[in-house]
């Protein structure tokens, strides 16, 4: 059996969906015996069984990573590498050049052109001095969607990209989430960041026709957070929008079961585990277009819209006016779509196919 090593940089919940989607995939290899899986990281949860490497030193340099890939993988061993931009996944390429030995690199959309823009100069180095070579030389790059897969070609022309998308464990869900709330209410789950969509979603709240349901932002608070609840208390929101915090847990997941609706309208997102999440909980889930999933979602229980003002504001009116009935039947009918589609259950084949490949 083949040893995996999974490298990334950083896998504490600050990382936000790529812990998520690394764990599962370290999980699913583990249980199923056809590949052993071991994560290398500079950042953990203190919970983590995960080879650990702390530095505070900048570009997260570590020495010790160094020669620990250095003596450790060879033609016995497989490699994924795990975001694209710091000094783990720039030496782990360097040397599994250096020894002939093919790697995966999944960049979890960190090169999709909105990322791309921001602090655009400092990434057009980094990509000319490192991160071209990196991509080069690997012997597949992985794409969660097919928009990130085109947009890496075009930025690549890699000749072996693979698709294969988040995926979701259903057996790892809390059974009997029934939709049954104490108040109506829209959910927001995610990290508090500007490229969520966060700023349309609050100026929506103010637009939309039913004045009384209210809006649950779940996520730590950070940098972003008081520019968001000062534009509340400007729109007057003040006790229609609600600041949540962290919620993890079975607690986290009976928040998506009563949402009358999970809303994400990210402007880039590569296909977002709360929205899978959400709709496994048999929750209606409005997003957007730009997180890759596929347009299928509209016609099996979920809204896609462009993450516009007004598009936002008529799905949410749509949703507002559901029954209970439709509701549920279309939260049903999401959960059975995401389960075919999205789940490890059906689809984790895919990712021994991948390695297999190496």
């Amino acid at each position: 059996m083949k040893t995996i090593y999974q490298v990334a940089e950083n896998v504490s919940f600050d990382s936000g969906g790529v812990r998520t989607v690394l764990v599962n995939l370290n999980n699913y290899l583990n249980s199923d015996n056809h590949y052993k899986s071991v994560i290398l990281t500079n950042r953990k949860e203190p919970q983590d069984n995960y080879t650990v490497f702390p530095t505070d030193k900048p570009w997260d340099y570590s020495k010790e990573f160094k020669n620990y890939i250095h003596s450790n993988i060879n033609r016995e061993t497989l490699l994924h590498i795990h975001g694209v931009f710091m000094y783990t996944q720039y030496i782990t390429g360097k040397l599994a050049k250096s020894k002939n030995i093919p790697y995966v690199i999944t960049p979890h959309g960190m090169l999709e052109p909105w990322h791309l823009g921001e602090k655009k100069l400092k990434k057009q180095i980094y990509l000319a001095l490192f991160l071209n070579t990196l991509l080069k030389n690997s012997k597949i790059i992985h794409a969660i969607t097919p928009i990130e897969k085109d947009n890496l070609f075009k930025l690549t022309n890699h000749k072996n990209i693979v698709e294969i998308p988040n995926l979701l464990h259903f057996s790892n869900l809390p059974a009997n989430l029934n939709y049954n709330p104490d108040e109506e209410y829209l959910l927001f789950l995610g990290r508090i960041h500007p490229k969520k969509g966060l700023d349309i979603l609050i100026e929506s709240m103010c637009k939309i026709q039913d004045k009384k349901i209210k809006l649950k932002i779940v996520g730590s608070e950070n940098d972003y957070s008081p520019e968001l609840r000062k534009r509340c208390q400007e729109l007057g929101l003040e006790n229609r929008v609600e600041f949540v915090g962290g919620v993890f847990g079975d607690e986290k997941y009976r928040l998506y079961a009563n949402a009358k609706a999970f809303v994400a309208p990210s402007y880039s997102e590569a296909v977002g585990m709360v929205n899978l999440e959400a709709a496994a909980c048999k929750t209606p889930v409005i997003t957007t277009y730009n997180t890759g999933i596929n347009p299928e979602w509209n016609g099996n229980g979920g809204i896609m819209i462009n993450p516009v003002l007004t598009e936002l504001t008529d799905a949410i009116n749509q949703v507002t006016s559901w029954s209970t009935n439709e509701r549920e039947e279309r939260g049903v009918n999401l959960s059975a779509y995401v389960y075919q589609n999205y789940s490890w259950e059906k689809k984790g084949h895919l990712w021994n196919d991948l390695y297999d490949m190496l």
